[in-house]
């Protein structure tokens, strides 16, 4: 690691503290921005922290749904996502995942879940693409999430569709430990030779469902992208996205459920009515949700 990443790390981490991270750069003190070397004019807000004040913010930065052209309400969970089932108040956006009677059909994306659950998903009109031009991007939300067995909120970006990877998880809980206990999961997917693998750091989180900060600074190294997590204000780890550079991504806020977060195997026991799987609803909340990027000219 160079001392230039170090030093950026260490202003990073303290800005945070400070409360300056989360209105953007342009919002740091001019000191602290002199010692990045940047100036304000260099930096851009693509989603703002308002955009879930009201339904006319809302629909200028997001879509509903998922970004992708073919079969945009599923994925490979248990739910079926509906812009019914998103909800703003006083600038929290709030996704409901309702157990259905019978399930709506089977996904059509492996591992072909059946649809027990109505759920809602959103995506950035903007999108991501670390480049010369735009060689850093900051994302940031505050988060709180039911967990248990079952489900499955997302904070995270992939590739234009069906360019995969890329993808980052900033907020991923998929259940529950083997311990019971809750678990967010910092990913970070890439191509090989092979196929494709991932890198992954765990943090532990005793109350998941009051808010917390999630956070991933992006920048360019060469043909990739480094990621540095952030968990509350505090550096978790530094990933490398390889080959990620020039990519074109779409950051994604979903409530999945079932399947994976069910520890379900495709026609194994509990597959056909996704369970273990909560009943009636539940919520994954989020506010102060913003990104932007460096402008390089």
């Amino acid at each position: 690691m160079s001392d230039q990443e170090i030093n950026r790390r260490a202003f990073l981490t303290s800005a945070a503290a400070a409360g300056g991270m989360g209105l953007g750069l342009s919002l740091v003190p001019t000191a602290a921005r002199a010692a990045t070397g940047r100036s304000a004019a260099t930096w851009e807000n693509l989603v703002e922290k308002t955009s879930f004040n009201s339904q006319t913010a809302f629909n200028a930065a997001w879509n509903h749904l998922y970004p992708w052209d073919s079969d945009p309400d599923t994925h490979n969970g248990a739910a079926r996502m509906d812009a019914a089932q998103v909800s703003l108040s006083q600038g929290v956006l709030t996704l409901k995942a309702t157990r259905l009677p019978a399930p709506s059909g089977t996904s059509p994306h492996s591992p072909h879940a059946p649809l027990w659950y109505r759920s809602g998903a959103i995506h950035a009109k903007r999108q991501i693409i670390v480049n010369d031009q735009f060689p850093e991007y900051d994302i940031e939300g505050e988060f709180a999430t039911q967990t248990g067995p079952g489900i499955w909120p997302a904070f995270w970006t992939t590739g234009t569709w069906p360019e995969w990877p890329p993808e980052t998880d900033i907020l991923e809980y998929v259940g529950v430990d083997e311990q019971g206990k809750a678990v967010n999961f910092f990913n970070t997917y890439y191509k090989t030779g092979s196929g494709e693998t991932y890198q992954r750091s765990e943090v532990p989180v005793a109350d998941p469902g009051v808010f917390h900060t999630y956070r991933v600074w992006m920048y360019k190294s060469g043909d990739d992208v480094k990621l540095d997590y952030y968990f509350d204000k505090n550096y978790v780890a530094t990933h490398i996205g390889y080959g990620w550079a020039g990519v074109a991504q779409t950051l994604i806020i979903n409530l999945q459920m079932g399947s994976y977060a069910s520890n379900l195997e495709e026609g194994g026991d509990g597959w056909a009515d996704q369970r273990p799987g909560p009943d009636g609803d539940t919520y994954f909340r989020a506010r102060n949700v913003w990104f932007g990027r460096t402008r390089a000219w």
